[in-house]
């Protein structure tokens, strides 16, 4: 779990002062500019790493005309 150091206040937390966060919270306060730094991000574990998954590349749905043009 990383944990950060806030920049400015969050809730009841004064700036300066180190929490520990979730990924999903970490990005979350990093997009609202919250964060001063993070001070600690764990090593990724095997058994945490995502497993690669093997997907079909994305098709274009076909476009289909109507005969009408938009305006």
């Amino acid at each position: 779990m990383p944990r950060i150091k806030l920049a400015t206040w969050y809730g009841d937390r004064k700036p300066g002062d180190e929490i520990d966060v979730d990924s999903v919270m970490l990005k979350a306060l990093r997009r609202d500019g919250l964060i001063a730094s993070v001070v600690e991000v764990p090593a990724a574990q095997p058994e945490q790493a995502p497993a690669p998954q093997q997907e079909e590349p994305a098709r274009p749905d076909p476009v289909v005309e109507t005969g009408r043009k938009r305006r």
